[in-house]
């Protein structure tokens, strides 16, 4: 049975995996999907976390649940913080969640099977009849699938951070021709960041307006929101590709400019052309901290490994 919920867990998650993973090309990172993505980062977290607390501790199974619990209370606070999920006044909630949890996986675990008493038994015979050494460090798989990780993470960390710069510098290249164009028609100011708005009416005129932010100095740096409008059915280069933020106007003025308020000839309307860099950094930002636990799991790993290497030859006659 625990087989069984085991392996349903794992083929779940690598399903949900997938999915988002597909799902970010088209919507990008939303936050639903970020949300899936730091909820498997902490389960990948604390599963690294109760492997060195079994490889370090000896406790007896109610024991060890009760300062694991603890532990793992811990962690999520720290990581709810971090995330953003928990504040001063709900972070409380954590002790629920991972309470219902610990008391599952512990009810889980305390089901022993016949063949698993049958193996230790095996175990203990072999213990007490034959002098058994310590399992050398060429033989054991951990610290090989911890550096295939670190391998794999190190070159997703190299290729999002080359994919960012690539589509940056495609981006600034269209920025420049799109400006450049704009220029030679007479369109000489370009505001960015815009954001659209609903249409509105202006003394009986159907307006299309978008809001930006613009840089103010002064006396001292800073910014205050602006509205741009113009005439529904204005001709425009319309490159925005649906999107409705991160919009780029190219554009000249049209009469007297108030103080919140702009009246604008728009030339081309374009998006940031981003979003792929976007993707890129974002990568980037996850893949590089991976590689940084990766590299602190194995160097706990090999400090566990020799500690108790060292205890056993102490052992040994």
């Amino acid at each position: 049975m625990r087989r069984i919920l085991r392996d349903t867990c794992i083929f779940a998650a690598l399903m949900i995996l997938t999915v988002f993973a597909f799902s970010i090309s088209g919507v990008g990172l939303t936050e639903e999907i970020k949300l899936v993505f730091q909820l498997f980062g902490l389960a990948f977290i604390l599963s690294v976390t109760n492997y060195i607390f079994d490889e370090i501790t000896s406790l007896p199974i109610l024991a060890g649940y009760i300062v694991k619990y603890f532990v793992v209370v811990g962690i999520v606070i720290v990581f709810g913080f971090i995330a953003g999920w928990f504040y001063p006044s709900n972070f409380w909630m954590a002790f629920i969640y991972v309470g219902v949890i610990t008391v599952i996986v512990y009810a889980l675990d305390s089901v022993k099977t016949e063949k698993d008493i049958e193996e230790i038994n095996e175990m203990v015979k072999l213990s007490k009849n034959e002098k058994t050494g310590y399992m050398p460090l060429q033989k054991r798989k951990g610290w090989k699938v911890l550096l295939i990780l670190i391998a794999a993470m190190t070159v997703l960390s190299i290729a999002s951070i080359a994919g960012y710069f690539y589509f940056e510098e495609i981006d600034s290249a269209l920025r420049r021709q799109h400006e450049d164009e704009a220029r030679a028609a007479g369109f000489d100011k370009v505001y960015i960041l815009c954001v659209k708005n609903d249409n509105v009416i202006i003394d009986g005129k159907l307006y299309e307006c978008y809001r930006t932010s613009e840089i103010m100095f002064a006396g001292n740096l800073s910014s205050r929101e602006i509205e741009l409008y113009f005439e529904s059915g204005t001709p425009y280069i319309d490159g925005a590709e649906g999107e409705e933020s991160n919009l780029r106007i190219y554009c000249k003025s049209i009469g007297q400019d108030y103080e919140d308020k702009r009246f604008i000839e728009p030339y081309s309307i374009y998006n940031a052309g981003k979003k792929y860099g976007d993707y890129c950094l974002n990568g980037f930002a996850v893949s590089l901290p991976a590689v940084l636990f990766l590299i602190i799991v194995l160097i706990i790993y090999f400090s566990v490994y020799y500690i108790r290497r060292r205890q056993k030859m102490k052992r040994l006659p």
